[in-house]
């Protein structure tokens, strides 16, 4: 490699600048081509951008993958652009005492530093390639041609510091593992600290400078204000250059080296939940997001956006495309465009995230087309009509009966209890409680025979109520949105003057988002209708006695969910004696669930 390169080199000495930047141009489009460089830099532009739309950050990745190579031709042919090189704030710099010039991967820094040294006798801090003959020549160039003294360490560079000189070190990439953590457009990353350690150690200014492209070979090179060491901190010098680095590369976007893996180390992750609108839907979204929110290395912000198909067709649209869509595109996005609603689109549109999540076969498609066009990590909440496989985490309820190596199968719809104490407190000043043992029914809705529910119905609240009379518990009842009326006008007429009815709350009526939790949280039994997946799951993982009361026939499918928590609830049948259930069961099936998440979770981050 290394006389391959010398070869070049002495071709390109010979060659005239025009076809030199021919080539140059030629070799960018080679790196644009590159599909894991460009995915790499199109999520870190978007992650940087996030209102900017796909064509303009696509116009950015060309030029930044064309000046990338334009920047290899330019320090192969180095002495010969000397002149094309305007260095601006030299003034900034004191010569007498020296300090540490600072930059990052933007522009030409290498050329930079050939005319730089022109002026200054300079030392630089370099990362060795990964192929040593490129690394040869490249160290060659520096030291020979350039006259820049080379060093792998930082501890070499002090001598030069203490003989007042200037150093060179870059501030973007290469961070130590005890890195301090900044902002860098708005993501918390690792920056390097070798040069701000250096100035606080030994009282040197540190000047940091920024290289753009002007026109062709010609760059511009501005030395910023020098950062003084005395009275700031390491964080608040870091934190600094960060802010000053990202304000020129917001004016000049093109000439940073997006490809480059500047926030691989990140600890603030972005969380995109889609939303369909379903109640249901959102609570097991909300329910991964606080699995998540207990990684501790990671600050999570989250987000949702409720998503609008533009019409039937278009839903079946976007499952094809899902379909036979790969892992990654960072492409056009025209798919979504299509599918979407023109203001659902665009919402995403100025959207980034790092990981998408969503419930139901209605969003899954989104979920893939969105996460593959970001190459952010996708995770999908029960069953979708598109193979497990399109998505990183795949959380499959057991009683949906899908086989796969590749989702995460738990009991029960997916739930995270929040705040049961503080909404059994609001129950209790609420609806005036007393402080007397309770017991609550939750009722859900028939699925089959509207009919055989009510008349089951009807005979179990006698049962209830004739149960609480013998012990002396209250009662609490609610209803659900699925409840039919004649079901609330029964439960009106038989308990609402029923001397231990303690609160009756009706949804279909009036919503209040404490009751459900709260009145499981009061209770000492949970008596619930078994259709009810989620009510069921949700009671069993507040580690409350469920006691799950048939009023109807079942589906195979709720058969399977009912036989897959057997050991998690009690059962109870027609003619419902309430009195013969004996060894009320605590289920620790939201510690199973829990485990088996949190690993799928740690997989992927």
């Amino acid at each position: 490699m290394y006389k391959f390169a010398k070869f070049i080199q002495y071709l390109l000495m010979r060659t005239p600048l025009w076809l030199c930047f021919l080539l140059g141009k030629a070799l960018g489009i080679i790196f644009y081509l590159n599909g894991k460089k460009r995915r790499t830099a199109f999520k870190n532009i978007k992650m940087a951008f996030p209102e900017k739309g796909t064509d303009q950050i696509h116009k950015i990745l060309r030029w930044s993958f064309r000046n990338l190579g334009l920047s290899i031709i330019e320090i192969i042919i180095a002495p010969r652009l000397t002149n094309y090189v305007q260095i601006n704030g030299k003034e900034n710099i004191n010569t007498s005492e020296g300090g540490i010039l600072v930059g990052i991967h933007e522009g030409n820094y290498e050329l930079v530093n050939t005319v730089f040294t022109k002026d200054y006798k300079l030392a630089v801090l370099v990362k060795k390639q990964r192929i040593k003959g490129f690394d040869k020549f490249l160290n060659e160039c520096r030291e020979n041609n350039y006259g820049i003294s080379i060093y792998s360490s930082l501890k070499p560079l002090i001598r030069h510091l203490l003989n007042n000189q200037i150093i060179g070190v870059i501030v973007d990439h290469g961070a130590e593992d005890n890195a301090k953590l900044s902002e860098f457009f708005s993501q918390l990353v690792p920056t390097p600290g070798g040069a701000v350690y250096l100035s606080k150690k030994f009282n040197k200014k540190i000047y940091p400078g920024f290289t753009y492209r002007d026109k062709g070979f010609h760059h511009i090179c501005q030395i910023h204000e020098p950062l003084s060491p005395q009275g700031k901190s390491e964080e608040e010098m870091i934190s600094h250059l960060n802010q000053l680095y990202e304000n020129e590369l917001r004016k000049h976007p093109d000439v940073y080296i997006w490809s480059y893996k500047r926030f691989k180390r990140k600890k603030n992750l972005e969380v995109l939940i889609l939303s369909d609108g379903k109640i249901g839907h959102i609570k097991q979204t909300k329910a991964f997001l606080s699995f998540l929110r207990e990684e501790e290395n990671y600050i999570i912000n989250d987000r949702i956006i409720e998503i609008t198909y533009k019409n039937r067709l278009s839903r079946g649209l976007g499952e094809i495309c899902a379909f036979v869509s790969g892992k990654s595109c960072c492409g056009c996005g025209k798919c979504l465009k299509t599918i979407l609603t023109t203001e659902t689109y665009f919402k995403l549109q100025k959207t980034y995230a790092d990981i998408i999540i969503s419930a139901g076969s209605l969003l899954a498609p989104i979920n893939k087309l969105f996460s593959s066009y970001l190459d952010s990590k996708s995770v999908v909440i029960l069953r979708p009509n598109i193979p497990l496989g399109k998505f990183d985490i795949a959380v499959i309820p057991k009683h949906d009966r899908v086989y796969s190596k590749n989702n995460v199968e738990i009991k029960g719809a997916l739930v995270y209890p929040h705040d049961l104490t503080e909404k059994g407190q609001t129950c209790r000043q609420f609806f005036k409680l007393s402080d007397n043992k309770k017991i609550s029914f939750l009722l859900g809705g028939p699925l089959s025979t509207k009919i055989d529910f009510l008349n089951n119905l009807k005979v179990f609240i006698d049962k209830l109520i004739l149960f609480s009379q013998t012990t002396g518990y209250k009662l609490l009842i609610s209803t659900s949105r699925r409840t039919p009326k004649e079901a609330e006008d029964y439960i009106t007429h038989k308990l609402t003057n029923f001397k231990n009815t303690e609160a009756i709350c009706y949804p279909s009526k009036t919503n209040y988002d404490f009751v459900f939790d709260g009145f499981i949280s009061l209770s000492e039994i949970v008596f619930v209708s078994d259709e009810s997946i989620s009510m069921i799951s949700e009671i069993i993982s507040s580690k409350k006695p469920c006691v799950c009361v048939a009023l109807e026939n079942q589906t195979a499918k709720h058969n399977v969910f009912l036989q897959s928590i057997k050991d998690e609830a009690n059962f109870l049948e027609k003619p419902y004696n309430i009195k013969d259930i004996t060894n009320l069961k605590i289920s620790n099936i939201f510690e199973q669930n829990k485990a088996i998440i949190k690993d799928a979770i740690r997989q992927i981050l």
